[in-house]
């Protein structure tokens, strides 16, 4: 593979993107060395990068400058200078909680437990309606049986 082939493989625009493999990054760099018109290529693909990042780049405000370059009065070590000047910050005292336990306001102790005791009405009343349901069909399936049978009785001749 002759320069201009490697040059068109296009390995020169991902090795200036960041985007070669380890190996295609070796690879040329080793041939940076031997190669000066191979490292103009480069520099012309780092120029063309670098231009189109800035055309579509927008400018901060100009105030942000002035905010950033401003000290932080909290940051600040003089002792005397800001003394007089009135703190914007504010101390939060955060203590760990020494139990292993998650404390939960009160009202959703209530209302879990009033969740719970619905659950269990609930579930007494379906297996109440259930075996009310199976004894309501069982007593079908006897009169069933029976009216069968005198169906049967009346049917044979004696």
């Amino acid at each position: 593979m002759n320069l201009q082939e490697y040059i068109e493989s296009g390995v020169v625009e991902s090795y200036a993107l960041g985007l070669a493999t380890p190996e295609e990054a070796r690879e040329l760099e080793q041939m940076l060395q031997h190669h000066p018109e191979l490292r103009t290529e480069l520099g012309k693909v780092e120029h063309t990068l670098h231009r189109l990042w800035l055309a579509d780049a927008v400018p901060p405000p100009v105030e942000l400058r002035d905010r950033t370059l401003q000290p932080v009065e909290w940051a600040q070590t003089e002792s005397g200078a800001n003394r007089d000047k009135k703190t914007n910050y504010t101390f939060i005292n955060i203590q760990p909680n020494q139990s292993n336990y998650i404390t939960v306001h009160k009202v959703w102790k209530w209302i879990f437990i009033i969740a719970f005791i619905l659950f269990k009405l609930c579930l007494f009343l379906a297996i109440l309606f259930y075996f009310k349901y199976r004894q309501i069909e069982d007593r079908q399936h006897e009169r069933e049986k029976i009216r069968q049978e005198q169906q049967h009785a009346a049917d044979t001749p004696r």
